[in-house]
This record gives structure tokens, C-alpha cells and sequence, in this order.
């Protein structure tokens, strides 16, 4: 398989060979699931005497079809996908059949206790950035699963903070990186607020200390560098203007924010509290908004719906991919394109699994013109190069999140320049948090080498 590989993704498995963790970092869209498949040939390839060279692999629901698609256009492996909410026969029966290949979702790590009794010859955690908190029971099962050799793969293995690597290098390499607040100390450059003593992080340290430390078990390839026959990728805002009824609503959210913060003034104002609080605002800049019971309600007018459309209509013969955080401003965009007729696919969390391959296909085969997603289901692992032209109603707050949505255009595949579009709303929330996602980015990029 290693002579169907590019040259870098050769480089790349040679390197790891000798390594029992390794951590695949490139970026997006430069085929890092090819080279966890050529890394797992190998190992099988050095481990004959094992009695079961079983291997598992933990990926996000929407990206198991393409690891099954891979493993059969690249191997002669079997495989079998294990779902705990929907199979047939006990685990027992599917750990004694004839697979050499398991397929797991990251959610059956907590859901499958099973799982942590195997002892696999090689564990692949692709997006391992899932496991990013430390204390989630996610994370927490990941690093009670026992393999012999373990691969980590992301293309933003650090999505907000310095120190969610650890949890990362942790599961590779327990003995070498044992306490997290050591790791903290040595790597995050912070300072205490007072008087309340919590963290304020100002971004990474002793960054080439951290990045020898690694190289050796890393391969981190950027696409400029290893895929220069790759399109380019161009930025563009586009500015609305709130519906005056939008605005209203807006500004009295706004007002009660404001409000609310004055009233806890003397107490930190750590940031989940805040990002709720911002959300929110959000929210309101992205249609009209009305409270219902702890949430809101979206609904018409949307002046981000109607730029939206503008583009759509202005470009009839392209494919569009649209991206935003909140279901219910994609299911307003549903109800405009179900009117106007225009053929569409929308992938949210709400999806069954077995689906999600086949909203894929359709966009990429031209059945669909608009692929509608979230960014936290649609914006990972998929391929949707049959577009060059992505728009984000708003963004996620981790600017790893929003690069991972932007390159399920970006990819080995595409042939044009990619057009990504922010719609972003005047005198709104919009502003500050596309300046604080560019500062949270640089630091994303120190830490990875990038710069």
C-alpha cells in the first residue's frame, strides 16, 4: 500500500514505525486517514505472532463510512462497524467473528464497557481532539482502552487552549506525561485573577521545549506545503444590516447582558458564564429571537437568511455548503429552500447514523445543490469537495472547529479556489468574536508550528 501513498505520507509512516504512540497531525484534507491505514498494515506486518491482530478504531459517526470505504479500496482487511444502540447479537459474538477491523463512534467508548477489556494490538483515535477535557467520561474511557500500539489523529489537535494537548499526549504516552498540572505550568502562560484566583490564559510557553519534546512521534504537514497543487482558499465578509425588528430584540438582549453583568460585578466572570451570555447574542443577530422556557426561538426575519439567499440565487448553476452552530436557524433556511424548490441535504446531530453517508453522496454525486450542517456534526471528517463555496451564518467559538469545517471543502479532491464567506451582522456580536477567534487561532498555530 506504502507505493499508493504521496511521498509525505510515506515519510511520515516511516517515521512512526518504531514509535508505539504516534501523533498524525497534519492538516486537514491532506489524507491522514491513508496513512493510519498504512501504519496499522505495518504493525500487523511486525506482530505476526499475536493470536488475534485485532485493531480498533474510534472515529465521529459521520466519518466511519469513509474509514469503511478506505479499508476496502486499500486493503483486504475485514471489518466490522459496532453500533451499541443498534447491533445485532452481544459483543461477545462480535469480538469472536473473523473482523480485524472495529469501527466504533467515540460515544460507544462510555456506552461499551466491553471495549476496555480487549487488549487491541493497535487503538486508532482519529479527531482526537474529542478527547480534548481531560475530565470527560469520553476521555476518561479512552484512556482505559489497552492497545499495543496507539495512533492519535487530528488535524487541530488543540482547539481553544495550550493545555487540552495533554490530554492527547497523555493517552500515548501515560508514564512520560503523568500530571496535567505540570504540563500546565511548563507550557501555558497564564496569570491569576484576583480576587478570586482563577486563570486567565494568555497563550502557550516554552513552545520549542514542548514541539523537540514531541517531534519524534509527530508528523505535522501542511497542505501549502505538501499539496501545492491544491486550489487556494480565499476569505470574504459580507455585512447586513439588522431587520429593524431583529434589532429591537437584539438590543434588549443586549441591554439585560449588560444588566446582568453589572449585578455580578463582584464575582469572576468566568468564561463559560460569559460565552453563554454571548451565544445568546448571537443568536439574536442571526434571526428574530424570542425566549421559550431556558432557550430562544428563531424565527423570521433573518437578514442573514436573506444575504444568504441573494448569494444562492445570484450563482444558480453552483453548489453551496452552509454552516452555522444552531439547528434552528438551518431549519429556517430549510423551509426558504423547500419554497423555492431548490434541492438540498442538512446534516445535523438529529441525523441516524446510516444516513449521514448518504447525504454525502448525494451532494457530492450533484443530486443535492445546498448541503446544509452544523459545524459540530457536518463540519468534520466528511468530503465535500464537489463545492467551492462555503458560508458560515455564524461561527463556533473555537477557531479549530470552524478550520475543520472550512476544509471539508479544502481537501485532496478539490479541483477549484474555495470561497469561504462570513455573513456577519453590523454593531453585533459578530465583530469581537471574529477578533478573538483570530487571536485564539495564532496561538493554535504557535504551538503546532506553524509560524
Amino acid at each position: 500500500m506504502l507505493s499508493e501513498l504521496f511521498p509525505f505520507q510515506r515519510e511520515d509512516v516511516e517515521k512512526l514505525i518504531n514509535h508505539r504512540g504516534g501523533l498524525i497531525a497534519n492538516e486537514m484534507g491532506t489524507g491522514k486517514t491513508y496513512e493510519g491505514i498504512a501504519r496499522d498494515l505495518i504493525i500487523r506486518e511486525n506482530n505476526t505472532e499475536w493470536p488475534h491482530l485485532r485493531t480498533l478504531i474510534i472515529a465521529p459517526t459521520t466519518v466511519l463510512a469513509s474509514w469503511e470505504e478506505h479499508l476496502e479500496e486499500l486493503t483486504t482487511l475485514k471489518y466490522v462497524r459496532v453500533d451499541p444502540k443498534n447491533r445485532k447479537g452481544s459483543f461477545v459474538e462480535f469480538v469472536q467473528s473473523e473482523a480485524d477491523v472495529f469501527l466504533v463512534h467515540w460515544e460507544a467508548l462510555r456506552l461499551m464497557p466491553e471495549l476496555l477489556d480487549i487488549y487491541w494490538v493497535h487503538v486508532i483515535a482519529d479527531e482526537c481532539h474529542r478527547a480534548k477535557n481531560r475530565k470527560a467520561q469520553q476521555t476518561r474511557a479512552l484512556k482505559k482502552v489497552k492497545g499495543a500500539f496507539k495512533t492519535a489523529m487530528s488535524g487541530t489537535p488543540v482547539v481553544n487552549r495550550p493545555d487540552e494537548l495533554w490530554s492527547v499526549l497523555n493517552w500515548l504516552y501515560p508514564q512520560d506525561y503523568k500530571a496535567f498540572w505540570t504540563f500546565y505550568r511548563t507550557y501555558v502562560d497564564y496569570e491569576i485573577g484576583y480576587p478570586h484566583g482563577y486563570h486567565i490564559v494568555k497563550g502557550p510557553k516554552n513552545v520549542a521545549q514542548l514541539q523537540a519534546k514531541i517531534e519524534p512521534f509527530t508528523t505535522r504537514r501542511l497542505k501549502e506545503d505538501v499539496l501545492p497543487e491544491l486550489p487556494d482558499k480565499y476569505y470574504t465578509n459580507i455585512w447586513v444590516e439588522l431587520d429593524p425588528k431583529q434589532r429591537r430584540a437584539y438590543n434588549e438582549m443586549k441591554s439585560e447582558m449588560v444588566a446582568w453583568i453589572g449585578q455580578h460585578e463582584d464575582q469572576p466572570l468566568v468564561a463559560p458564564v460569559v460565552i453563554a451570555q454571548l451565544i445568546r447574542l448571537q443568536q439574536f443577530a442571526l434571526a428574530y429571537a424570542s425566549p421559550q422556557g431556558e432557550g430562544l426561538m428563531l424565527d423570521e426575519p433573518s437578514s442573514k437568511l436573506d444575504a444568504l439567499m441573494q448569494i444562492i440565487d445570484d450563482n444558480p448553476e453552483e453548489q453551496i455548503v452552509v454552516f452555522s452552530q444552531f439547528k434552528q436557524i438551518l431549519r429556517l433556511l430549510e423551509a426558504r429552500l423547500h419554497k423555492l424548490g431548490v434541492p438540498f441535504c442538512a446534516l445535523t446531530g438529529d441525523v441516524p447514523q446510516g444516513e449521514r453517508g448518504d447525504l454525502v453522496r448525494r451532494f457530492q454525486s450533484g443530486e443535492d445543490r445546498i448541503f446544509i450542517g452544523t459545524i459540530a456534526a457536518g463540519g468534520v471528517g466528511i468530503t465535500l469537495t464537489a463545492s467551492s463555496t462555503v458560508v458560515f451564518l455564524d461561527r463556533s467559538w473555537s477557531p479549530a472547529l470552524n478550520q475543520q469545517a472550512e476544509d471539508r471543502l479544502h481537501r485532496i479532491g478539490q479541483k477549484d479556489a474555495v470561497q469561504v464567506i462570513d455573513i456577519m451582522a453590523r454593531n453585533t456580536v459578530d465583530l469581537g468574536r471574529k477578533q478573538k477567534l483570530a487571536l485564539k487561532w495564532s496561538w493554535i498555530r504557535e504551538l503546532l508550528g506553524d509560524t
